[in-house]
C-alpha cells in the first residue's frame, strides 16, 4: 500500500499505544492516532510497511459512542495525551484490557482498575520548553508529537492552573530585559525550560529555570516578581545545563529565593522536594496506589520489609508506620540522600537506606547481619527488574512479595521468572495514575510457595 492513498475505514479496536486499529483485510491493519473503536473515518496513509500502515484522520464520518470532545485543542498534534478523545470509563476499560492481555497466560483475574480522582489538573510537575517562533516571538508549551517543535501552549490541561500565569511572568521578564530563549539548532540563547512543581497537599510552588548559562540576567528581579504575584511560590532556583544533548535538567541547582525545596505529603509522611528530586506525578492517586501496596503487604508491625528500588524512600516511609523495620536499597546516591533526609524530617527511625546494587546490599544484610525479609517490595523503572535483582528476590524467599509496575510488558516477563521459581501470583490491581494516556500502573501480590 502506497503512502498518500485515501481510504474510508471502520475503527475496530485500540492498540496498546492508543492508536485505533482498522483492517483493510484479515492480514493488513491500519493504525490511526486520535481515533476510537466505533469511529468511521476518512484517512490518508502516512507510512506503509509489509503487514500494516499508519494513517492520519482527514474526517470523522461517524462518531463512536466512546468518543468525547477533548478539553485540549492541541491533543492531536501534541501526543502527550494519546486517548483524551475517549470517555474516561472507556479509557479505564482499555487500560484494564492492556494489563489482561499482557498477563493472560497466568490465569489470574485482574481487578477493576482504580480510577483517578482528578482526570485533569492532576500533574504536580510541569517541564515547559521555551523558544522563539518563526517571527521571533517567544513561545512556551509542549513538544509536537515525535519532534522538538514547540507548540505555544503554556496551559496544559493536565497540569495545574498556576502554570500559565508563571510562564506568562517569565516570558514578560525575558522580553523586558531582552533575554533570548535557547535555540536547539544554534545552541545560542539562555532559557531552555521552566520547571514548575506544586505540593498538592501544602499548596507550595517551586519555579526552577533551566538555562544555557551559569546565571540568568536579572534573576533576582524575576524571583521578586514571581513571588509578589503568587505568595505560594516558596522557592525559585536556577539549574544550569550547558550541554548540547536531549538531557533536560542539569546536575546541580542553586537557590535564588527560598530554601531550594518545597514540601508535600503522601498520607501522613512529609517529603522535601527539590528541582532534581523524583516524586510521584499524580499525588492524589499515589495515596491510593500506596494504600494498595500496604494492603497487599498485610503488615502487622512484626515484619521486616525490603524495598529494593526505593528511590527517595516514598514507599519505604509510607510502610514504615506499619512495619517493624524497613530497609530501602537504591543505586542512585542522591535518591538515598533524599530518602534519609525525609526519614529524619518525619522522625522515622525504623527505616534504613543503603546505596548500591541490591544483590550486594541484600547479601550483606542477610549473610553478615542475619536479617530476614518477611516482605519484599519493588517499584522498578519501565524496563522492569534486572536479572540480578530477580535472582536476589528468589533467594530471599519472602512470604510476601509486592511488585509495583509501570509497564505491563516487563511485568509479565518478570512474573514468568518469579512464578517459575516458587512464587504464586495472587492478586493483580491496575491503578490509573495518568488519565488520557495509555500508561497504567499495576500492583501485584505474590507469595512464596515453600
Amino acid at each position: 500500500m502506497k503512502t498518500g492513498i485515501k481510504l474510508i475505514l471502520n475503527v475496530l479496536d485500540l492498540g496498546e499505544d492508543g492508536d485505533g486499529i482498522a483492517k483493510v483485510n484479515e492480514n493488513f491493519c491500519v493504525y490511526i492516532p486520535n481515533s476510537c473503536p466505533g469511529d468511521k473515518v476518512s484517512v490518508e496513509i502516512t507510512e506503509s510497511y509489509k503487514s500494516y500502515a499508519k494513517a492520519k484522520i482527514l474526517k470523522i464520518l461517524n462518531f463512536s459512542k466512546l468518543r468525547t470532545k477533548p478539553l485540549c485543542r492541541f491533543v492531536e498534534v501534541c501526543g502527550g495525551c494519546q486517548i483524551q478523545q475517549m470517555k474516561y470509563f472507556s479509557q479505564l476499560e482499555l487500560k484494564k484490557k492492556i494489563v489482561e492481555n499482557c498477563l493472560k497466560n497466568f490465569g489470574i483475574k485482574v481487578e477493576e482498575i482504580l480510577p483517578s480522582e482528578n482526570v485533569f489538573r492532576y500533574r504536580n510537575k510541569a517541564l515547559i520548553p521555551v523558544s522563539e517562533d518563526v517571527n521571533g516571538e517567544i513561545i512556551a508549551g509542549i513538544y509536537e508529537k515525535n519532534s522538538h517543535n514547540i507548540i505555544n501552549c503554556p496551559d496544559c490541561k493536565i497540569g495545574v492552573e498556576e502554570n500559565a500565569e508563571i510562564v506568562k511572568t517569565v516570558i514578560s521578564h525575558l522580553k523586558k530585559f531582552g533575554i533570548k530563549p535557547y535555540n536547539e539548532k544554534t545552541c545560542q540563547g539562555v532559557l531552555r525550560h521552566i520547571l514548575i512543581r506544586k505540593g498538592f497537599f501544602t499548596g507550595e510552588l517551586m519555579v526552577s529555570l533551566i538555562i544555557n548559562a551559569m546565571e540568568l540576567p536579572y534573576e533576582n528581579e524575576l524571583a521578586k516578581t514571581l513571588t509578589e504575584k503568587n505568595k505560594n511560590i516558596k522557592t525559585v532556583c536556577i539549574t544550569p545545563n550547558l550541554l548540547n544533548t536531549n538531557v533536560i535538567n542539569g546536575k546541580e541547582f542553586r537557590t535564588v529565593y527560598g530554601g531550594g525545596f518545597i514540601t508535600d505529603f503522601i498520607g501522613k509522611v512529609k517529603f522535601k522536594i527539590s528541582p532534581l528530586s523524583f516524586f510521584q506525578i499524580n499525588p492524589l492517586q499515589t495515596v491510593r496506589l500506596y494504600k494498595k501496596v500496604l494492603e497487599f503487604a498485610a503488615l502487622t508491625g512484626k515484619e521486616t520489609v525490603f524495598d529494593l528500588y526505593c528511590g527517595v524512600g516514598t514507599i519505604s516511609l509510607f510502610l514504615a508506620g506499619k512495619a517493624k523495620k524497613v530497609y530501602g536499597v537504591e543505586i542512585i546516591p542522591q535518591a538515598i540522600e533524599n530518602a534519609r533526609e525525609n526519614a529524619a524530617l518525619n522522625g522515622i527511625s525504623n527505616a534504613d537506606f543503603f546505596c548500591g546494587n541490591a544483590d550486594e546490599i541484600v547479601f550483606d544484610l542477610v549473610e553478615n547481619k542475619q536479617v530476614k525479609a518477611d516482605v519484599v517490595v519493588v517499584d522498578p523503572p519501565r524496563k522492569g527488574c534486572s536479572e540480578e535483582l530477580l535472582k536476589t528476590v528468589i533467594k530471599l524467599q519472602p512470604k510476601t512479595f509486592v511488585y509495583v509496575s509501570c509497564n505491563p510488558e516487563s511485568l509479565a516477563r518478570d512474573l514468568k521468572v518469579l512464578t517459575s521459581n516458587g512464587f504464586v501470583l495472587k492478586k493483580v490491581q491496575p491503578v490509573d495514575m495518568f488519565p488520557h494516556t495509555v500508561h497504567v500502573e499495576t500492583v501485584c501480590l505474590l507469595t512464596f510457595s515453600f
